[in-house]
């Protein structure tokens, strides 16, 4: 190959004098669809009317712990009524880990959930007749 054929095919580089030019100005956009609205999120909590008077007003404490979990992030519900039943408790957690979409266990008397939930489990637990508060910071 001459020296001639390799200039003919080398892409310029010379520099574009206009400021600001959009590479995708020449694009028409006719025919795309509308931007979607970003969904807002609702938690949407389906209690059964058993379900619904597990709290009798028990007052619950929500908290986010980090001490001691390797720099994961628990949230944590203390104050369950140990008077509640196993059955009861380990209904309550499969179904909250289904609908919230995170892992969990019971420690003792307490919930554990993985991740910063306390808005969620909040709305949750007021749902099912429980008085929680935000607890720590």
């Amino acid at each position: 190959m001459s020296r001639k054929d390799r200039s003919s095919k080398k892409i310029s580089t010379a520099p574009i004098h206009e400021f600001g030019s959009n590479p995708f100005a020449s694009l028409d956009g006719s025919g795309l669809p509308e931007a979607l609205p970003e969904p807002k999120h609702e938690i949407k909590v389906s209690v059964k009317e058993e379900e619904s008077k597990l709290g009798n007003g028990e007052r619950l404490e929500i908290r986010r712990e980090k001490t001691g979990r390797g720099g994961k992030t628990v949230t944590t519900v203390r104050g369950i009524p140990p008077g509640l039943g196993k059955e009861k408790k380990e209904k309550l957690l499969k179904h909250m880990k289904n609908t919230l979409g995170t892992g969990g266990t019971w420690s003792g008397l307490d919930m554990e959930l993985q991740g910063d939930r306390r808005a969620e489990v909040l709305e949750w637990m007021k749902a099912m007749g429980f008085r929680p508060v935000l607890a720590g910071g």
